[in-house]
């Protein structure tokens, strides 16, 4: 259920005429970005729920690490030796995350990537949603390196109201829920309520 939804800038409805046409949309529904770090979430939940990775998995940080041709650099540029995949996280290292979304392999991976609801209608009862931007392999403008930069959130684009349900289902027991913002239809003759609709179950609860 969403509770509250605020979006800046904002307009004033008792001037709807004279109103910039782009603060009409909702923001949180409609507008796309790169989610960057925060994207590590879903990267680690396919790493461990395809059993490619366990929170102590070891590998070797070199500050660096080369996917299709692009060289993958930590945001500072540093490299942090033998860490474990929970260190990786903890420390938000983008080499850590090309080495478990290349390990997963691409199909594994944006397989996850879809079974979180990237890419496509989250459903949310509210208008003027967008499906955000995923290239998959296959696709014409995806390229290998993609494989590498979309585990730390780039190149890949998401909706705020995607990133929460999928940031909520790791939460909610690896279960992506519905997100709905109208709690009952209530006419003269009875009341509807509006019950909470599971999607799919996008990793397992022992991830």
């Amino acid at each position: 259920a969403i509770l509250a939804i605020a979006n800046y800038p904002s307009y004033d409805p008792n001037m709807f005429p004279q109103v910039d046409g782009e603060l009409l949309a909702d923001s949180s529904l409609s507008r796309m970005w790169e989610p960057g770090s925060i994207f590590k979430v879903i990267t680690w939940a396919a790493g461990l729920d395809s059993g490619t990775i366990s929170p102590g998995t070891t590998v070797y940080d070199s500050g660096a690490r080369e996917v299709g041709g692009r060289v993958i650099q930590n945001y500072d540029r540093m490299g942090h030796g033998w860490v474990t995949m929970t260190d990786g996280l903890a420390q938000s290292l983008n080499t850590v995350a090309a080495f478990i979304s290349t390990s997963t392999g691409k199909d594994t991976f944006y397989t996850y990537v879809q079974r979180f609801g990237f890419g496509n209608l989250t459903g949310v009862d509210l208008d003027s949603e967008g499906p955000g931007m995923v290239k998959r392999p296959g696709d014409s403008d995806w390229f290998q390196s993609d494989l590498g930069t979309n585990a730390f959130g780039q190149g890949i684009a998401v909706t705020p109201v995607q990133m929460l349900a999928a940031v909520s289902a790791v939460a909610n027991h690896g279960l992506l829920m519905k997100p709905y913002i109208v709690e009952q239809f209530v006419t003269p003759d009875k009341v509807i309520s509006v019950e909470p609709m599971a999607v799919r179950q996008a990793i397992t609860e022992q991830t």
